[in-house]
């Protein structure tokens, strides 16, 4: 009889923990013996304000999934490898891109273009992290046993490592195009609302030039640049 029971025990648990495993079983438990609280707390500590002084004009914005790994191998008198950890954050990243309004500026009008050398475009600091998009992993080697801390020291750096990734020369070539169809709306206004001369002489198009491009020192280059963006001329 006892034998007996305890068979009838373990079949009993083995059918249980069959249904609990599976998706009804889970299902069930949790909608008559379980209870979810979820709290959300907010604190808020402002620690700085600062104003822009309405010097910032902004251009464009990108949003990118950026990969981030950090390597951390290790050797015993340079001579026993001890293995690598490695550890990843994946994260969609929105950047931004602004020039400041108070830099220096060429306008020069020919022939019906007007020839805009804008100042730099510069990235908004720090980058925005979608923290909803973040997947972290980390292994250690196999004599290695700082996966978690080297996680830790890849992520407490993370901004840092996208601020200098915001300003790198391919992703001011990304938002290049779109940024000077930016500063030629911008010219735009500002020519069709001032009374100055050069708003009454016949600007056809705009041309937008950044400092760092070649046609910015070559007037001869700006010229046979293909125009920003084309003005629509109303006849007297």
């Amino acid at each position: 009889m006892a034998l007996t029971f305890l068979a009838a025990v373990i079949i009993g648990g083995i059918v249980f923990w069959k249904v609990v495993d599976s998706g009804f079983g889970l299902k069930w438990l949790a909608e008559h013996f379980q209870k979810q609280t979820i709290t959300e707390v907010f604190r808020e500590n402002v620690k700085r304000i600062a104003s822009t002084n309405g010097d910032v004009l902004e251009l464009a914005t990108l949003e990118s999934e950026e990969t981030i790994t950090k390597f951390d191998s290790k050797t015993l008198f340079d001579v026993v490898y001890l293995g690598t950890t490695e550890s990843e954050i994946r994260s969609m990243v929105f950047y931004r891109y602004h020039l400041k309004l108070s830099e220096e500026w060429h306008l020069e009008v020919q022939d019906g273009r007007c020839i805009v050398v804008a100042p730099l475009i510069r990235p908004s600091l720090p980058p925005a992290i979608r923290t909803e998009t973040m997947e972290k992993k980390s292994a250690a080697g196999w004599m290695r046993f700082n996966a978690v801390e080297n996680l830790a020291t890849l992520e407490k750096g993370l901004t840092a490592i996208l601020e200098a990734r915001a300003g790198a020369p391919s992703k001011l070539r990304s938002v290049r195009e779109a940024s000077r169809q930016s500063v030629a709306k911008f010219v735009k206004q500002w020519i069709l609302k001032e009374p100055t001369p050069q708003a009454q002489s016949g600007i056809r198009e705009i041309v937008v030039i950044f400092p760092d491009e070649t046609a910015a020192k070559n007037a001869a280059e700006a010229l046979k640049l293909p125009a920003t963006l084309i003005l629509e001329v109303k006849a007297d």
